[in-house]
């Protein structure tokens, strides 16, 4: 599948298009969602989004070409319920390999990791909590509660069915003006998720607790240090595991290893500032060395692999701005 036919069923005219992950992060910023993100895999990058805002909930609809990283937080006084979609079968929730077949929901002050390969998306729900609270009671009254990110498995063809509605009404919101159909399918998806009570996973066993906690640890020493020089044995001792262990959990849950991680955030944050940067008053090298990299030609070879673009370009597009 092109990644032109992944994103085909968006509506054209209802779709935002963006070539850098912080220009997505600002249009979700816009609309009250916090979801830093970081371009894992190589080559220039695209994205696509499209929204649907309603009084009972907003709608969402997004297609990545590359591999992300991404840590999709809740919104204040929200629900958030998300339908993974992925044309390569894989989509890491929290270290958890969920493919196309299980829901996510995010309650309000919790959050999920997630890693997805090339031609990944998703759709999703963000509901009020008080509606969302008021629909439960009312659908689901003896259903047991969850407030913590929680991973949902139930009948598949009903939630790939739940998933395509929200694409549809994105697409055509002339043919629910009052939000009749939106509020349906928040209590279409909120009955399969209580329907599918028995099967939600909300803590795993204590290995899968240690290994959030380590991939954790770990990624929080990287974004911190990341500018200095950065050793395994510090991100061991600031962990407490060894040097085997560190890396198993690491790449159990972000599918990358902690050498590839640190690159990528190295070469994402030097990006970020080349984007901002004023070519007669900051210079390539300079950042490069800002960021951690301190092999010139190394840097280079990089940049250009991993953003489809030389640094200097990058830079450049301030000048004619």
């Amino acid at each position: 599948m092109t990644d032109e036919e992944f994103a085909s069923d968006l509506p054209q005219d209802r779709t935002f298009s963006f070539t850098a992950v912080e220009q997505m992060e600002e249009e979700l910023a816009r609309a009250g969602v916090c979801q830093p993100m970081r371009q894992m895999g190589k080559g220039k990058f695209r994205a696509h989004l499209a929204t649907l805002s309603t009084e009972h909930g907003d709608l969402f609809s997004d297609r990545y070409n590359k591999a992300i990283s991404l840590y999709l937080d809740s919104t204040e006084g929200m629900v958030g319920i998300v339908f993974p979609r992925t044309a390569n079968g894989s989509f890491l929730a929290s270290g958890d390999d969920i493919g196309n077949d299980k829901l996510i929901v995010i309650h309000e002050g919790s959050g999920v990791d997630i890693v997805g390969p090339s031609q990944v998306g998703s759709e999703a729900i963000a509901v009020p909590q008080v509606r969302f609270n008021e629909m439960v009671e009312v659908l689901s009254p003896t259903a047991e509660r969850s407030e913590k990110t929680s991973i949902v498995e139930g009948n598949i063809a009903t939630l790939h069915d739940l998933r395509n509605s929200v694409v549809d009404l994105i697409s055509r919101p002339e043919l629910d003006p009052n939000g009749e159909l939106v509020c349906n399918l928040i209590g279409l998806s909120i009955s399969w998720m209580y329907d599918s009570s028995s099967q939600w996973r909300r803590e795993g066993p204590k290995a899968y607790g240690a290994r959030i906690r380590v991939a954790r640890l770990a990624q929080e020493y990287i974004e911190a240090h990341f500018r200095g020089r950065v050793c395994a044995e510090d991100i061991c001792r600031f962990t407490g595991v060894g040097i085997r262990t560190l890396q198993r959990r690491f790449q159990e849950y972000f599918n990358f290893t902690i050498s590839e991680y640190l690159n990528t955030v190295r070469l994402d944050s030097a990006r970020r500032e080349l984007d901002a940067a004023c070519p007669s008053q900051e210079s390539v090298a300079v950042i490069a060395l800002r960021n951690g990299c301190v092999h010139a030609g190394r840097f280079s070879v990089r940049f250009r692999q991993q953003f489809g673009e030389s640094a200097s370009d990058t830079l450049a597009r301030q000048a004619g701005s």
